[in-house]
């Protein structure tokens, strides 16, 4: 009778143990459909703008997810990308900081606000990390607008205005779109 009594916080270990277990496992699944919605929200969009790009196509516009290092679902999109003008630098932002030409953000139409993203420049190889602050662009034919510093770092500047990029965006666990 005393042996069973001794097992019972090994099987309350267990227990808990597996419960733990299924919810992360859930919740994993559900940051993955989360990913997944973001990333067919982003395609359309790109879909759109890749119509009215002209001039400014400087490369064809994809979308997809792909597994990160660490084991999460990133989204990679293919597109062009431009920067904030002066203009700018002062105002608010959709997400209600003030926009710093000096600091490593950037707007995206689509991508939640909050989320993390390494954008590399296709022509120069050059990427750099932004943090997605704002709505935007809204140049025709742009899919990423990045702060003067930001944009600097990969080789666009005003004799080089916009450029082919890569972005690689990690998803916020709990989206805060806007």
């Amino acid at each position: 009778m005393d042996t069973p009594l001794r097992a019972l916080p090994v099987l309350r270990a267990a227990v808990a143990a597996s419960v733990l277990w299924l919810c992360s496992a859930a919740a994993a699944e559900e940051a993955s459909q989360n990913v997944e919605a973001v990333a067919k929200k982003v395609e359309k969009r790109a879909e759109r703008t890749e119509k009215a790009e002209g001039k400014h196509d400087l490369v064809k516009d994809a979308v997809r997810t792909k597994t990160g290092t660490g084991g999460e679902k990133v989204i990679e999109q293919v597109g062009e990308a431009s920067y904030y003008g002066k203009g700018f630098h002062g105002k608010k932002t959709v997400g209600g900081e003030k926009f710093d030409q000096g600091a490593r953000t950037a707007a995206h139409p689509t991508l939640p606000l909050g989320s993390d993203a390494k954008v590399t420049n296709l022509e120069t190889g050059k990427s750099v990390e932004v943090q997605i602050n704002d709505r935007g662009p809204y140049a025709k034919g742009r899919d990423i607008d990045l702060s003067k510093a930001a944009a600097k770092e990969i080789g666009i500047d005003k004799k080089n205005g916009e450029a082919p990029v890569k972005i690689e965006a990690d998803v916020p666990k709990e989206d805060n779109r806007q």
